[in-house]
This record gives C-alpha cells, structure tokens and sequence, in this order.
C-alpha cells in the first residue's frame, strides 16, 4: 500500500496544530481531575480507617481501665468469659455411672 503525500496549505497546518494542542489541553486535563478524584477517595478513606481504629482503640482502653474483658462482639460487662464443653457420659460407660 503506497501512501500519498497531500500538500495542505497554511491554512489546514496552523488548524491542526490549534486541534492537537486542544486535544493534547483536554486530555491532560481530563488526567488531572481523574487523579484528583482517586487521591480524594483515597484521603476519604483514609480518614475513616484512621477514625474507625481510634474508636476502637479507645474502647479496649475504657473497657481495660474498668477491668473488662473484650470479647468477639464487644465489651463484656463481667470482665471474663470462660468457654467450655459439656457433655453427659452414656450409661454403658463405666466412668459414667448412673444417678
């Protein structure tokens, strides 16, 4: 395939050359604000992690102050949570009499 030089005049130059600076303006625009967007979200976030963690942290130290404990779903008001297993023997188990 053999390309064929076209000769533009001054005219069509300076207009393509306006056109690409306009398009090359836009673009890096259009970059900026984008970027400007992400890093606002990212801050955003980052103040909530940080908030979310210093409530929590504060917790466990009001929670250590009046001697609770601090279970899975929160603070315990008794302050220890002792978890065990019961079970009751069968009656052909001799270890196991009958009562």
């Amino acid at each position: 395939m053999r390309m064929q030089n076209v000769e533009r005049g001054p005219v069509a130059r300076v207009a393509g050359i306006i056109g690409a600076i306009a398009v090359i303006a836009l673009a890096a625009t259009l970059g900026i604000v984008v970027l400007a967007v992400m890093l606002g979200l990212a801050l955003i976030g980052a103040v909530i992690i940080a908030v979310r963690t210093w409530w929590l942290r504060r917790q466990m130290r009001r929670a250590a102050a009046r001697g609770e404990g601090f279970g899975p779903t929160g603070p315990t008001s008794r302050g220890r949570v002792i978890e065990g297993e019961y079970s009751r023997g069968s009656g052909d188990d001799p270890r196991h009499p009958r009562r």
